[in-house]
């Protein structure tokens, strides 16, 4: 084995495993987005909450937080479809953070929801951040 082959070899085995890891908590993430409209569909704000990253939790106070979630569910109504159109992954010392953009299709009109959740070690998904842009909801 020539040199350069010995100094690429390693680099090259850990990149796939952090391409799988990276992967995964997109899945992972993915899942939680889907336990978040779940919950916004049942109006239960407090679900949410009650589950999100302590960085969220003061970040905002609960009764913010609760009209804003009590408002997506009550202009836009369900959600019908949500596609997601954009991805990023941070990995640091506290924790893997990863985004994804979302397209939501509601019951009545769309929004483009981002997403910000943090996997610590033991792989626990916990939001850290949400964000909605809807005209249809400012307009209604």
């Amino acid at each position: 084995m020539n040199r350069l082959t010995r100094y690429l070899v390693p680099f090259a085995a850990v990149a796939m495993l952090a391409g799988c890891g990276m992967k995964e908590s997109f899945a992972d993430a993915g899942l939680e987005v889907a336990k978040f409209h779940r919950a916004l569909d049942a109006g239960r704000s407090q679900e949410i909450w009650n589950n999100a990253d302590p960085q969220f939790r003061s970040a905002s106070q609960q009764a913010q937080f609760a009209k804003l979630i009590d408002a997506v569910h009550r202009k836009l109504g369900k959600v019908r479809t949500s596609k997601q159109v954009g991805w990023n992954a941070n990995a640091t010392t506290d924790g893997t953070f990863v985004t994804l953009t979302m397209q939501t299709a509601f019951e009545h009109g769309t929004g483009v929801e981002q997403f910000v959740y943090r996997k610590r070690d033991a792989g626990h998904m916990a939001l850290v951040g949400y964000n909605i842009q809807s005209q249809d909801m400012m307009l209604d």
